[in-house]
C-alpha cells in the first residue's frame, strides 16, 4: 500500500454520504406529494393542462453520482418532468411559479424561484441547514427543456437540457474506478476548506465543474489516492491559460469547462464575471498541486500529511512520527587507549 493511503481511506469514509438521510429523505417525499397533488391544479391557472401521472421525477447531482460529502448545509437536485409545448407556453416563468405555489404553505414553507429552479430551505436557529431544489423540465419534441429565469426578471427562457444524460455520463466514467470517485470527493472538500466563507457564489467553482474537470483529466493510481489527487490536479492546472505580465504577476486565468451534454454550455460562465475570481481559483489550484507534491517527496508520512492537510483539512489523519532507533556506546567497551 502507497503512502498515505489507509488515512485517504479513512477521509474518504469520514466525509462522504452514501444515501440521504432519513431527515432529507423525508422531506424530498414530502415536497414530491405537495408537488404531485396541487401542481396540476396550480398549472390549470396559467393554462397549463397537466395530470398528476403525467409528471416524471429525476434525481440529479452528487447523490445520483455518489459523490456527496458532509456538509453544514445538506442539498439535493430533485428534478421535476411533465410534457408541454414551450411554443404555446413560452414564458417559463409561469411553469415555476405553479410550482412554487404548489409548495406554499403560508408563514411556514416558502418556497422561493431560483433563475434555475424552484429552491425549499430549511432553517434551524436562524440559519439554512438543507435546501431541495427543484428544476422544472418540459419533456416536447422528445427533448426536455429546463425552465429559466426568476419570477419578476425580464430574462427567462427555456432551455434545451439533458439531466439523465449527464447522470449517465458520469456514472459511466466511474465505472470500475472508485477511486475517481474519492479524488471528486477530495475535490469538494477542498473546495469546503478554501470557498467555505465566501458568500459570493460567482467567486466559488461549482461542484459540477470540479466533478467533470476530474473526470476529464483523471490520472489513476493503484492504491496510491495521494498520487492520484496530485497528478488529476497537475492536469486541472495545466488546463488553465495564463497571462503575467511583466512583473511575472498573473493578470488573467481561464479555463474552460463545457457540460459533456446538452447545452453544452461554460460551467464556470458565472466565475467570469470578474477576473479575480478565476485568478483566486487558479492560484489555489496551484498552491495544492505544490503542497502535495511536498507530500509526494517526503518519504516521512507524519511530515507529509501534514501538507495534505493544507489542502484537505484538519480532518485529514497525521500518522504518528515514526520512532527513531537510537544507540548509546559506551566509552569503556567501545574506546580506543
Amino acid at each position: 500500500m502507497k503512502k498515505l493511503q489507509k488515512q485517504f481511506l479513512d477521509f474518504n469514509q469520514l466525509i462522504k454520504i452514501d444515501e440521504e438521510t432519513s431527515v432529507l429523505r423525508d422531506k424530498r417525499d414530502m415536497l414530491k406529494k405537495d408537488i404531485e397533488d396541487y401542481f396540476p391544479d396550480k398549472c390549470s391557472e396559467y393554462g397549463i393542462s397537466v395530470n398528476k401521472s403525467d409528471l416524471r421525477f429525476i434525481h440529479q447531482g452528487s447523490y445520483k453520482i455518489g459523490t456527496t460529502i458532509k456538509d453544514t448545509n445538506v442539498d439535493l437536485d430533485y428534478a421535476v418532468i411533465l410534457p408541454l409545448n414551450i411554443f404555446e407556453h413560452s414564458d417559463s416563468r409561469e411553469v415555476k411559479k405553479a410550482a412554487r405555489d404548489s409548495l406554499l404553505i403560508k408563514n411556514i414553507r416558502i418556497p422561493d424561484i431560483k433563475e434555475p429552479c424552484v429552491t425549499v430551505a430549511y432553517h434551524e436557529n436562524g440559519k439554512e441547514y438543507m435546501h431541495i431544489d427543484f428544476p422544472i423540465y418540459a419533456d416536447y419534441s422528445g427533448l426536455l427543456y429546463l425552465a429559466r429565469g426568476k419570477e419578476n426578471s425580464a430574462s427567462y427562457k427555456w432551455e434545451v437540457a439533458d439531466p439523465e444524460g449527464l447522470n449517465d455520463y458520469f456514472l459511466d466514467k466511474f465505472t470500475n474506478y472508485e477511486q475517481l470517485r474519492r479524488v471528486v470527493r477530495f475535490l469538494k472538500k477542498w473546495k469546503q476548506e478554501k470557498y467555505g466563507n465566501i458568500t459570493n457564489s460567482h467567486a466559488i467553482p461549482p461542484s459540477v465543474g470540479l466533478t467533470i474537470l476530474a473526470c476529464e483529466n483523471y490520472m489513476e493510481y493503484a492504491e496510491d489516492d495521494l498520487s492520484s489527487l496530485y497528478y488529476t490536479l497537475k492536469a486541472i492546472r495545466n488546463k488553465f491559460s495564463v497571462t503575467r505580465n511583466g512583473d511575472d504577476e498573473i493578470i488573467s486565468a481561464s479555463i474552460t469547462c463545457n457540460l459533456p451534454v446538452m447545452p453544452r454550455t461554460d460551467v464556470f460562465y458565472k466565475m467570469r464575471d470578474a477576473s479575480s475570481h478565476m485568478i483566486t481559483f487558479y492560484k489555489r489550484i496551484c498552491s495544492a498541486v505544490d503542497n502535495l507534491q511536498n507530500a509526494i517527496n517526503l518519504d516521512e508520512e507524519h511530515e507529509a500529511a501534514k501538507y495534505v492537510q493544507k489542502v484537505l483539512g484538519a480532518d485529514f489523519e497525521v500518522p504518528e512520527k515514526e520512532a527513531t532507533e537510537t544507540f548509546t556506546y559506551s566509552k569503556k567497551e567501545y574506546g580506543f587507549g
